[in-house]
């Protein structure tokens, strides 16, 4: 059962991949020639109509409903600048992603401050830039109030945990440390009708310099699942001692939004995908329906040998090289990392005898048996993914915030007959 599902992922992913990458006249990627070169696959044009739906056939693999309409972005920012850092550290010394989602969460939470607990399980991590500039209640105090859009969070997708980050610079006082209160601003557009709600505070000395996490997991949540109560958040910054008094975030050493770009406060939220969305395929209309058999999408495609077929299909099953370029895609706007990645695919005969190397299950072995007995009553078994692994990509969404996402079964380690 577990490996017809994984041709049938594999199936359709590879399909629409080879469907897409002819979204320009001549596009091109890298396969196996069957002789353990790369060959260059070259795809016809398609009609735009095609073209269109192939598109969004992949994007929903991807788990997004449309391509990311983006403008220039900056690397210099905070926020950019913390998840490519993150991605970074979650790939290994060969620059492949991290397969291990032992070794996966590990790496994560290393990455964490100790406002938020060790998190488990995480798919998606997303950062969140402020937009209090651009919220009327929110303009008359910006240096003391913040505003986080989180409306591109998916409903599929499970609140784990989430920090906001804000910079400190150094300061000289004689006063030893002060108090930074976070408040989720719950009611109230005008100042003198605001009405707040305690969500986090740090005690930090007075001449401390770097960054100060906050843990926000619940405010994240209530946003995600009731997006009216996104209000914003307060500031409040109180001198310990004893008059307590309230002081301006920035004569503390709190980098405001005039600050430099790369200490600008930003939101990270991390979350767990509540059913894999390459299992989510919608139902195709009956003008999308693909009427064509098996042999006619085989004649859209052609290699550089003709020999290429004969070989192939003389080999016995295998891994075989498949290279995706995003770039080759049209899409390196608004995916960070990777350019691309080896997906691999399975190919070649499982025929009798079934070596070792072919990693059979005790199942193909008999089918194989039955079908020299039979040979058209029983078909021969199928080469198949044994092992699907994960590879993380780095993303702008529509807010141009940075999305970092693992994408699980997108690469394939090992091959067998099924």
């Amino acid at each position: 059962m577990m490996g017809n599902r994984f041709v049938k992922e594999c199936a359709v992913f590879v399909y629409v991949l080879f469907e897409v990458i002819g979204l320009s006249s001549f596009s091109e990627f890298y396969a196996d020639n069957g002789i353990g070169n790369q060959q260059t696959l070259v795809i016809d044009h398609h009609n735009r109509r095609k073209q269109a739906e192939l598109q969004a056939e992949i994007l929903q693999l991807l788990g997004l409903h449309q391509r990311p309409n983006v403008m220039k972005h900056g690397f210099d920012y905070s926020a950019p600048k913390f998840m490519i850092s993150l991605y970074n550290s979650l790939q290994t010394e060969d620059g492949e992603s991290i397969t291990d989602e032992v070794e996966f969460n590990s790496k994560v939470n290393l990455t964490l401050g100790k406002a938020v607990e060790h998190i488990n399980g995480t798919d998606v991590i997303r950062s969140f830039v402020n937009y209090a500039d651009r919220i009327p209640h929110l303009r008359h105090d910006k240096d003391a109030t913040f505003y986080f859009d989180t409306s591109d969070v998916s409903t599929s997708e499970l609140v784990m945990g989430a920090e906001f980050r804000l910079y400190k610079e150094g300061k000289k006082s004689k006063d030893s440390s002060v108090l930074v209160e976070l408040f989720r601003i719950t009611q109230g557009r005008d100042p003198e009708d605001k009405a707040l709600e305690p969500e986090a505070n740090v005690t930090v000395p007075w001449d401390y310099e770097g960054w100060i996490n906050f843990n926000v997991t619940r405010a994240v949540y209530l946003w995600t699942y009731l997006p009216y109560m996104n209000l914003g958040l307060y500031m409040k910054v109180t001198v310990i001692g004893k008059d307590k008094r309230v002081i301006d975030p920035g004569k503390v050493g709190i980098v405001g939004h005039k600050g430099s770009d790369d200490k600008q406060a930003f939101l990270v939220g991390f979350f767990k995908m509540a059913r894999s969305d390459i299992n989510i395929r919608h139902r195709r209309s009956a003008d999308q329906s693909d009427n064509s058999t098996p042999n006619e999408a085989d004649n859209n495609y052609y290699w550089g040998r003709q020999s290429y077929t004969m070989d192939y299909r003389r080999s016995a099953c295998q891994r075989h090289t498949l290279y995706v370029s995003f770039s080759k895609l049209g899409w390196q706007d608004w995916i960070i990392a990777p350019e691309g990645y080896p997906a691999f695919y399975c190919g070649g005969e499982c025929t009798f005898p079934l070596g070792a190397h072919m990693n059979a299950t005790n199942h193909a072995i008999v089918q194989t048996l039955v079908h020299l007995t039979k040979p058209y009553a029983v078909p021969k078994p199928c080469c198949a993914p044994t092992k699907l692994s994960a590879i993380q990509v780095l993303y702008f969404d529509e807010k141009s915030n940075v999305v970092l996402r693992r994408y699980k079964n997108m690469k394939v380690k090992a091959c067998g007959c099924h």
